[in-house]
């Protein structure tokens, strides 16, 4: 390689990382005003395929921009609507019945407590009762101060406000505009370099609209499956407990293991036959059959390239790093992240640096001919 091709690939590689590093500090810096605007750029993102198909039917952007937004937000709004009210009444139940709930699991467990009688005296499991029961009437306090204080915290309803008021808004112009930003975005690519950024986005596009339509329908599917499941068997909050377990599915494991640990320690102080602690063993174990073997490889599929521990990865680094809006972000930068790695590995096994010496000697040979 020539000396001033060196220092210019230097030179981008110093520009592209300065690039890199700038826009992260300011996401990291306003990161408390971003939560609208990112959302804002997702449901625009999602929105955009069905009113460019509109489009193709001579309707105006601007209506069918209109139309969609309207129509999505007051989906979302009639979902809230008839959820909180539901998910408030339960929440209400199960403050009501904690106790009784604590209660009929220690005496559930009593029996098995009294096997290590040899090992701990009783009056030690005792005082570990009252000191356990303390403890959780501490951290139920602690709970509720701290959902007061959310609720009264002037920024934290603000960003709510701010969230509710200015998601819209947001979300509207950037989906009227979508063909002109991305007009605006490819015209300030490098020339030389812009067909194979293209071709990168795109690629990157797809993952993610894969990804986020197929896991979609996984967790619906699950909801669904779970809230029925749970319900059959008998179980309080099955609708609670199932929604939860469905929607946390995007996680791998964590939405299955969350839900079966609820399930099963409401179980045992609902129930008191193994029997019916069997049954719900047997619907959680069926919907994990389920969810490997026929739904995510159906809906998901291998082909999006996304590893369970990178998106586990993703989803705690952004947690980490950007709380809540971090894990919005997170799956977007995933899908990028693993798209430039197999374009940089591609490029990497096709150099001479890896593939050395016999290279350079095929393509002189390839050369001669």
């Amino acid at each position: 390689m020539k000396e001033p091709t060196l220092l210019l690939l230097k030179r981008r590689v110093w520009i592209w990382t300065l690039i890199f590093v700038g826009a992260l500090t300011l996401l990291y810096l306003f990161k408390g005003i971003l939560l609208p605007f990112i959302v804002g750029t997702f449901v625009a993102y999602l929105l955009n395929p069905t009113v460019t198909k509109l489009e193709t039917f001579n309707i105006p952007r601007i209506l069918s921009t209109t139309f969609m937004i309207l129509l999505f937000f007051i989906a979302i709004g009639g979902l809230l609507f008839f959820t909180i009210p539901f998910l408030k009444q339960e929440l209400l139940f199960l403050a009501q019945h904690l106790p009784n709930y604590g209660e009929r699991l220690y005496q559930t467990t009593l029996p098995l407590i009294e096997q290590f009688n040899d090992i701990i005296p009783v009056k030690d499991f005792n005082q570990l009762k009252t000191t356990a029961s303390a403890y959780f009437g501490d951290m139920l306090s602690w709970g509720f101060k701290a959902v007061a204080s959310v609720l009264t915290n002037t920024l934290a309803l603000a960003n709510l406000l701010s969230l509710v008021v200015l998601t819209p808004v947001i979300a509207f112009y950037l989906l009227r505009d979508w063909p002109r930003f991305t007009s605006i975005l490819i015209g300030l690519l490098p020339l030389e370099h812009t067909e194979t950024i293209k071709n990168q986005a795109n690629l990157i596009n797809q993952t993610l609209a894969n990804y986020v339509r197929g896991q979609a329908l996984v967790s619906l599917s699950l909801a669904l499956y779970y809230s029925i499941g749970l319900k059959i068997t008998g179980l309080d909050f099955a609708f609670t407990v199932g929604i939860a377990t469905g929607l946390l599915a995007f996680i791998p494991y964590f939405g299955f293991l969350l839900g079966a640990t609820v399930a099963f320690g409401l179980s045992l102080t609902q129930f008191n036959d193994w029997t019916s602690i069997g049954w719900i063993a047997a619907v959680f174990a069926l919907g994990q059959g389920l969810e490997s073997y026929l739904l995510t490889p159906k809906f998901v599929g291998e082909r999006i390239g996304l590893h369970p521990v990178w998106i586990i990865f993703a989803l705690l680094a952004g947690g980490v790093l950007f709380g809540f809006l971090g894990i919005i972000m997170a799956m977007p930068i995933a899908a990028a992240l693993s798209v430039i790695v197999r374009f940089t590995l591609k490029k990497y096994y096709a150099s001479d640096f890896y593939q050395g010496a016999a290279s350079q000697k095929h393509k002189l040979a390839s050369s001669k001919k």
